[in-house]
C-alpha cells in the first residue's frame, strides 16, 4: 500500500471509532456536546475571552477522561487487572500522558504559571475535547500508534478546528444578518410610527380647525339677530 493508502486507512480507522467500538459513546458524547455549545457561544459572544476559570475546568474534564482511560485498560479482562497495563503498553502511555498533560494544564491554569495566551491555546475547550477524542479512540479501539496514526491525528485535529472556526464564521455571519434585518425592521416601524403620529397630529390640526370654524360661525349667528333689534 502507498503512503497515501495507509494514512487515509488510519484517518478513517480514527473517525469510525465509535462505530467499531460503542461503549466510547457513553464518554464522547458529553465531549461533543460541550465542544458545539463552546463554539456556538463564543460564536455569539466573540468579544468575550475564556478566563483562567474556564482553563482549569477544561484541565478537569481532561483529567476525567484520563482516568476513564485507565479504567478502561484495567478492566480489558475480566476480572480487571492491573497487569493489563503491562500488556497495553501503549495504551497504558497514552492514559499516562493525558493525565500527565491534565495536571500541568490544570496547576498551571490555577497558578497562572503561563502566559495567558498560551494557556488559553492548549485549554481551549476545542484544543481539550479534540485530544480527548483522539487519545479515547486509539484507546478503546486499539489503534497501532506509528507515524500514519501521528500524522492522521495531526491532520484530523486540523480539520476538526477548521471546521469549528468556519461554524463561528458562519453563526456570526447569520447573526448579523439578522441582527440588520431586525433593525431594518425597527427602522420601518420607527417610520411607520412617525407617520402615524404626524397623521393624527395633522387630524387633531384639522379637527381643532373645524372645531374653531364652528365656534366663529355660532358667534356670527349669534350677533346678527342683535344688530337687528337696535335698528
Amino acid at each position: 500500500m502507498t503512503f497515501f493508502e495507509v494514512f487515509w486507512n488510519r484517518l478513517i480507522e480514527i473517525i469510525l471509532a465509535p462505530a467499531f467500538n460503542p461503549d466510547m459513546f457513553w464518554i464522547i458524547m458529553p465531549l461533543i456536546f460541550t465542544l458545539l455549545l463552546m463554539t456556538f457561544y463564543f460564536g455569539a459572544y466573540r468579544r468575550e475571552e475564556m478566563g483562567y476559570s474556564s482553563a482549569v475546568a477544561n484541565s478537569i474534564v481532561l483529567l476525567f477522561v484520563g482516568v476513564d482511560l485507565l479504567r478502561y485498560v484495567f478492566n480489558l479482562t475480566t476480572p480487571g487487572s492491573i497487569l493489563n497495563y503491562q500488556l497495553h503498553p501503549i495504551s497504558a502511555l497514552i492514559c499516562l500522558l493525558v493525565l500527565l498533560e491534565a495536571i500541568t494544564l490544570m496547576f498551571a491554569s490555577f497558578f497562572r504559571a503561563l502566559p495567558k495566551q498560551v494557556t488559553f491555546i492548549f485549554c481551549a475547550p476545542a484544543s481539550v475535547n479534540i485530544q480527548a477524542y483522539l487519545a479515547i479512540a486509539i484507546v478503546y479501539t486499539n489503534i497501532k500508534l506509528d507515524w500514519y496514526t501521528l500524522l492522521a491525528a495531526v491532520v484530523l485535529f486540523v480539520v476538526i478546528y477548521l471546521v469549528l472556526k468556519m461554524m463561528q464564521f458562519t453563526q456570526r455571519h447569520l447573526g448579523q444578518k439578522i441582527k440588520e434585518k431586525k433593525l431594518e425592521e425597527l427602522e420601518e416601524e420607527k417610520k411607520e410610527a412617525k407617520k402615524v403620529i404626524k397623521e393624527a397630529e395633522m387630524q387633531k390640526k384639522e379637527q381643532a380647525h373645524k372645531a374653531k370654524v364652528e365656534k366663529e360661525i355660532e358667534k356670527i349667528s349669534k350677533e346678527k339677530p342683535k344688530k337687528k333689534k337696535k335698528k
